[in-house]
């Protein structure tokens, strides 16, 4: 299924997730589950045609984006958002642990440093400067909502990937956000970042900007926006939305159940407490499958509240 992702459609979907951007800012977006269909147009442009695709853990098939507020601009990127089957595999051996998959959300600082200093891989990227919430896998190989959040900093940065294309079936990713290309690099003496990778990163070096807000969604989320211009949404509420209905929500959670869920300072930023507070919310009420950490109109329809639409 093709859609036309414009930048006007990561700006709703901003205002939908009550995700607070600075439109003086280039901020990094990733689509999990969709990829550009031309992967050669590496331009900004007002809209890039995509398609949904099935993420297998083995091909790169997302989009990592960037988005230029103030222009209304978007350059999307060859990408995975997904660890490679071949770390998936190792971890799943040791309890998940050594790869993970990055929960959507609104991540606010992936910094310009060194992915892997010191080694002979080491290249500038974009930096995970904090702990963010991700799943880990040691019953299969994907990753579902019965798989447990961990609130640890693995290092997910943003660095190259690796691979030649989308029908490339290696790419370097144990949870890292990947683009298509190579770096410059020890490994690769006397060669310069080729591919996808080369423009995406010259593009933010270029600029004096040090830090990325990064905003992952799913392709089903564009294309929600995109099947749907001029009809209101309902509200999504996921990590690093804020404002009055997370607030809202986090009363509702403090005050179901004696106060179990949620015992943190109602301050309406969806962070680390109230994501655990909604997970287990979620698990309780309908089933560990269904604790996907993303406040909609059922979990909220339970908590008793009224549900926006926007």
């Amino acid at each position: 299924m093709n859609l036309l992702f414009t930048a006007d459609h990561i700006e709703r979907l901003c205002h939908i997730n009550n995700f607070i951007i600075k439109k003086d800012r280039m901020h990094f977006f990733g689509l999990r589950g969709c990829t550009p269909i031309d992967t050669d147009d590496l331009g900004f442009q007002k809209e890039h045609q995509l398609r949904l695709t099935q993420i297998d853990y083995t091909h790169p098939l997302c989009t990592i984006g960037q988005w230029l507020p103030q222009e209304g601009r978007i350059a999307v990127f060859p990408a995975s958002t997904v660890p490679h089957i071949r770390y998936v595999k190792f971890s799943r051996e040791r309890n998940g642990d050594g790869a993970n998959q990055l929960m959507t959300g609104y991540y606010k600082d992936y910094r310009k440093g060194i992915h892997k200093p010191g080694g002979p891989t080491a290249h500038p990227a974009f930096r995970q400067t904090e702990a963010h919430p991700i799943r880990r896998t040691a019953d299969d190989f994907d990753f579902d909502n019965d798989d447990r959040v961990d609130f640890v900093n693995p290092y997910d940065n943003i660095h190259a990937a690796w691979n030649m294309g989308v029908n490339h079936d290696v790419y370097s990713s144990a949870g890292c956000q990947v683009i298509v290309g190579y770096p410059a690099c020890a490994a690769r003496p006397h060669l310069a970042d080729i591919g996808p990778w080369k423009v995406f990163k010259e593009n933010a070096y270029a600029i004096q900007q040090e830090s990325f807000p990064y905003i992952l969604l799913n392709g089903l989320d564009a294309h929600r926006v995109d099947a749907q211009p001029g009809k209101k949404i309902s509200v999504r509420l996921r990590y690093g939305s804020e404002g009055a209905l997370a607030l809202e929500v986090q009363r509702a959670l403090r005050d179901a159940n004696a106060g179990r869920f949620y015992e943190g300072k109602l301050d309406g930023i969806f962070g680390d407490r109230m994501l655990r507070a909604v997970l287990e919310y979620q698990t309780a009420q309908f089933g560990p499958q269904a604790d996907d950490g993303v406040v909609g109109p059922v979990t909220a329809g339970a908590l008793g509240i009224t549900w926006q639409t926007v």
